[in-house]
């Protein structure tokens, strides 16, 4: 599943959690790894003069941290084992990730999130905007969470065929991580269905992709949102796996604003699959 995993850092504590996390991870998958961190100067940096750089220590104090940091990270994942390089780029705003990530062919992201006040130095408040615009898999880690183990992994959706693809992604990482999965079908009372009909469509979705370790679940909520978050907390869910259009949102089923609201409101870190991805 991975090959290639990207690492968007500020090296915050939740995006030192994303770190490990994300070592884990390429342990097991036998995948590289790249650490990137983005510095947004006063200036022009690339093209300043050598000599003019002395005028600006803030700055020159903020690069040689981060090239510490980096070359800490660096160390760590070398020491697991795994080809491990690091990126510090200047001037730049989240569209570097996405750019980052076509030029080195990532085929998964892990990303650390403060929640409402968003990832501080990298992302501010565009963390939704990554998980939006991603074309592969990306698991956003929060402050909160110490994900060292992932046994329990909630998968929310409406079940229809559009959805098989993306569910084959999420399958292929709750089997590296050795989870159970949980499908949820969250009903609400603009969009009630009755349990057999819910039941009979969620069967024929799990016929289709099929994995033993599955449960089936239908939660009573006043909207999509709060019927997953609450779900998730009952169960003690290590992460919410959601499918997503990109740009328009969840599948039919969730609303376009609920992948930001997840993210910024869900202790529990989020694995988004954008259902474009090949």
């Amino acid at each position: 599943m991975m090959k290639n995993i990207l690492v968007p850092t500020d090296f915050s504590d939740c995006a030192n959690n994303a770190a490990e996390l994300a070592i884990q991870l390429a342990k097991k998958s036998n995948a590289e790894i790249h650490f990137l961190h983005i510095i947004r100067t006063p200036v022009d940096w690339k093209n300043l003069r050598k000599e003019k750089e002395k005028n600006f220590p803030e700055t020159l104090h903020e690069i040689g941290h981060a090239r510490g940091e980096l070359t800490k990270l660096e160390l760590k994942g070398k020491k697991a084992g795994i080809v491990t390089k690091t990126f510090l780029v200047f001037d730049k705003d989240t569209d570097e990730i996405i750019t980052h990530l076509k030029q080195h062919h990532h085929d998964f992201i892990v990303m650390g999130s403060h929640g409402v006040k968003g990832f501080k130095e990298l992302i501010g408040s565009n963390t939704q905007k990554v998980v939006r615009y991603s074309p592969v898999p990306v698991l956003v880690i929060k402050s909160k969470s110490k994900t060292t183990a992932i046994k329990h992994i909630v998968f929310a959706s409406n079940f229809e065929k559009e959805a098989h693809q993306s569910f084959l992604k999420i399958m292929a990482f709750a089997d590296l991580v050795k989870a159970q999965i949980h499908l949820l079908y969250v009903n609400m009372p603009f969009q009630f269905k009755e349990t057999d009909e819910i039941e009979i469509a969620m069967q024929n979705f799990h016929k289709k992709c099929p994995r033993g370790t599955c449960s089936i679940n239908i939660y009573n909520a006043l909207n999509e949102e709060r019927g997953i978050q609450k779900f998730a907390e009952k169960i003690n869910a290590d992460v919410i796996a959601l499918t997503t259009h990109g740009k328009t949102g969840f599948i039919k089923m969730i609303a376009p604003s609920i992948t930001e609201s997840l993210v910024n409101h869900s202790n529990i870190p989020i694995l988004s699959v954008n259902i474009k991805s090949k």
